[in-house]
């Protein structure tokens, strides 16, 4: 950061920690050497002063989001189950909730003065989560009047994100949202399923299908739960314990090989172990649920990895590079153009197709540019040898 706009915003981030008890956990030097290592950033499309943590240091999480009188912690990473038998033991001593977990993208929707803003995990200001939040909690701001210490997490899903390409299979149009948590501000705390439960039918907010009590002695009916997952697409489940506590999730296995789909052709932007980890957790939990994959789940397994390959070396063979297209729908052209300014900060290269107004919605297609992506293959294509 260049020393001047350095020294601004260190003189916006000391006024914070003067003010913030929470922050003063920690000595303002300290804070400062973050401020200087890129741990703590100051948050790009608010009209307010507010700062994301980058990396998690000294006990804060990724994604933290604060200012002089706020504190929204990240949202904890869940920790992953391979096989439920073993697994859900180990972790539950009694009764727990399974709630689908949906194929999306996290969002903290909380309330900033007189605003409420939506930030992804990574502490982002969420431009179309904010501007199409109104579509689907309605009674969001008479939540946050009574309920102003509490966050909404929420997960955005559906065709038409700028984000994410995959989704479950029963939404066919634009995106729903599905709240799935409450957490107590500053603290951070997750309110209990059954306080939880409670809330979201006081105000009507989506969320996702939620199944149990379930004994962690019997997992008959969870397993059969799953096993109708499977069938219908969906993703899995995060299992959350009836009297409160640390949550653990559980996927499908075609939701592991929906992701290899999605991923197998931009090699190069992912790390090699995110193809294994996969490949691991869809033969475990195909063995557990099914009792192993049969010769069609086997040749299933290489059609989804690699059916989409053949278009895709013709392309980049013929000098185009590897592209993946996004629809979405804006209430508001500003929202648009933040999104957009989104991306130039977070250096995402997009191409933009098609911009219309069609039944009081901005509708936008883009394509997003993977330039680590398209070296990969081409790289490869055009001869070069590699040492392995």
């Amino acid at each position: 950061m260049e020393p001047r706009l350095f020294e601004e915003q260190w003189e916006k981030l000391s006024q914070i920690w003067k003010y913030n008890s929470l922050l003063r956990r920690l000595p303002e030097e300290t804070w400062r050497e973050a401020l200087r290592e890129g741990r703590v950033l100051p948050l790009s499309g608010v009209s307010k002063p507010l700062f994301r943590i980058r990396r998690a240091f000294k006990g804060f999480l990724e994604g933290t989001v604060f200012s002089k009188d706020l504190f929204v912690p990240g949202f904890p990473r869940i920790p992953r189950i391979f096989r439920l038998t073993a697994g859900v033991p180990r972790y539950f001593s009694g009764f727990f909730y399974a709630e689908e977990k949906i194929e999306g993208y996290n969002i903290r929707l909380f309330k900033v003065e007189d605003e409420i803003l939506a930030v992804t995990r990574r502490g982002f200001v969420c431009p179309f989560a904010t501007d199409r939040f109104p579509d689907f909690l309605p009674h969001l701001e008479e939540f946050f009047e009574t309920y102003p210490n509490l966050c909404v997490c929420a997960e955005v899903a559906g065709p038409e994100n700028p984000f994410v390409s995959e989704w479950p299979p029963y939404i066919r149009e634009d995106v729903r949202f599905f709240v799935f948590d409450f957490m107590r501000l500053p603290s951070g705390e997750l309110l209990p399923p059954k306080e939880k439960y409670q809330l979201l039918e006081t105000y009507g907010f989506p969320h996702p299908e939620i199944n149990g009590p379930f004994d962690p002695g019997e997992l008959s009916p969870l397993k059969e739960l799953l096993r109708r997952y499977e069938a219908e697409g969906r993703e899995g489940v995060v299992l959350k314990p009836a009297s409160g506590g640390p949550y653990v999730k559980y996927v499908t296995p075609i939701s592991n090989l929906e992701d290899l789909r999605v991923v197998f052709p931009y090699l190069g932007e992912v790390p090699p172990e995110y193809v294994t980890h996969r490949l691991v957790r869809y033969f475990i939990s195909q063995w557990e649920l099914f009792g192993g994959p049969a010769e069609e789940d086997l040749a299933r397994v290489g059609r989804k990895m690699l059916g989409g390959l053949s278009e895709l070396l013709h392309k980049v063979d013929g000098g185009e590079p590897v592209t993946e297209i996004f629809r979405a729908r804006f209430r508001t052209e500003k929202a648009f153009q933040a999104l957009l300014a989104h991306f130039r900060h977070a250096q995402v290269r997009i191409e933009i197709r098609s911009v219309r107004w069609e039944d009081g919605y901005l509708r936008v297609e883009f394509a997003k540019i993977y330039p680590r992506a398209t070296g990969f293959w081409k790289h490869k294509l055009e001869g070069f040898s590699v040492v392995d």
